[in-house]
């Protein structure tokens, strides 16, 4: 049986989205919507959507974002392993670290190197963004 992916990336809404969007499930779970950005957009007559960069063609704004779905606890620990794990899963990042160990060994070319520390930055900015949200919107850190 395929694992649903939690991470949903690209969505448009007409609305700026909440940050923290509560599900409301009695669970405690809830939606963490990050890289929100608003964008142009050109919408055809039914209702077809098209981000544009030419803003003279536009025929409105909408805001593109990425959302991931976390469960209990609510705190940036939890939020960065969910989403870091959705991104990246562990076959992924053993496959980058074992790329990166061989490209040290002088086993394949150094441009081995060169996914997994684009991973490790990344993964460092990923962390600075919960951080930063959850201490704007007063989620703590840590349990």
């Amino acid at each position: 049986m395929e694992k649903q992916s939690v991470l949903t990336i690209g969505l448009l809404a007409n609305e700026k989205p909440e940050v923290f969007f509560d599900l409301y499930n009695g669970q405690g779970t809830f939606l963490y919507n990050h890289n929100i950005q608003e964008v142009s957009v050109i919408q055809d007559e039914n209702g077809g959507v098209e981000i544009t960069t030419n803003k003279k063609n536009a025929t409105g704004k909408m805001f593109q974002y990425d959302s991931v779905r976390i469960e209990y606890p609510k705190a940036a620990d939890n939020i960065f392993a969910t989403l870091l794990t959705a991104k990246y899963p562990a076959t992924k990042e053993s496959k980058l670290v074992n790329e990166y160990q061989s490209a040290v060994m002088g086993l394949v070319d150094e441009s081995h190197k060169k996914p997994y520390e684009d991973f490790l930055k990344d993964r460092l900015a990923i962390r600075e963004s919960i951080e930063e949200d959850c201490v704007t919107y007063n989620i703590p850190l840590e349990l």
